[in-house]
């Protein structure tokens, strides 16, 4: 979904090799039905509009899998973002610089300071969205996500609009949330098991 500007895939803080690190190592995708952003690209503009045209290609994205950042970023998508934005070369604010830090031995000046990510519309025109946020320091994000107002100063707030959207969160991520709020959704997932469990009966009773 993103990818530091400069980085090469060989190096361990790239999305390129987190993704085969984790992932495309221990599954059986082909390399070339892998595709990733290039922050090493000669032409970055021309490299987000291939990435576009490479998403629309194959009929758009089923699952988009993303996490939350303390500020209601989703992807690099941070606060005063297009919510019409698609995938683009973005400008990394100096909290996110100083985030992400601890992933360049605590040395400020490795970080790169501009990125490429896909946009809030590009994640929008997923067919599915599922966001995980775990712990404390996600509670005010995800506050907003779901009971805020929608608003560019926190992207997040757009999945609001979502047809499929499905937020993970534990219970420290939840914090924030009004109790009414909690209880709403929590009485919700028990009504929705009940009547999984209708519908599971009615067909097997037609078997």
């Amino acid at each position: 979904m993103d990818e530091y500007v400069g980085l090469t895939r060989d190096h361990p803080q790239s999305y390129y090799y987190f993704m085969k690190k984790n992932f495309f190592d221990h599954v059986d995708i082909p390399p070339e039905n892998r595709y990733l952003l290039d922050g090493t690209a000669p032409d970055l503009i021309e490299e987000c509009k291939r990435y576009e045209e490479k998403i629309n290609s194959v009929g758009g994205i089923e699952l988009f899998l993303a996490g939350i950042g303390t500020d209601g970023h989703i992807a690099f998508n941070e606060p005063g973002s297009s919510l019409n934005s698609l995938t683009r070369v973005k400008s990394l604010n100096e909290e996110t610089i100083a985030s992400n830090a601890r992933f360049f031995g605590g040395d400020i000046s490795r970080v790169p300071k501009m990125a490429l990510t896909v946009g809030v519309r590009t994640v929008m025109n997923a067919r599915n969205v599922v966001v995980i946020a775990t712990g404390a320091n996600k509670a005010c994000a995800v506050s907003q996500c779901v009971e805020g107002c929608l608003t560019n100063v926190y992207p997040i707030t757009a999945v609001q609009l979502h047809p499929r959207a499905v937020l993970c969160l534990d219970e420290n991520a939840t914090m924030e949330l009004k109790v009414k709020t909690v209880k709403y959704f929590k009485g919700l997932r028990a009504r929705e098991d009940e009547l999984s469990l209708r519908q599971a009966r009615v067909s097997r009773s037609h078997m």
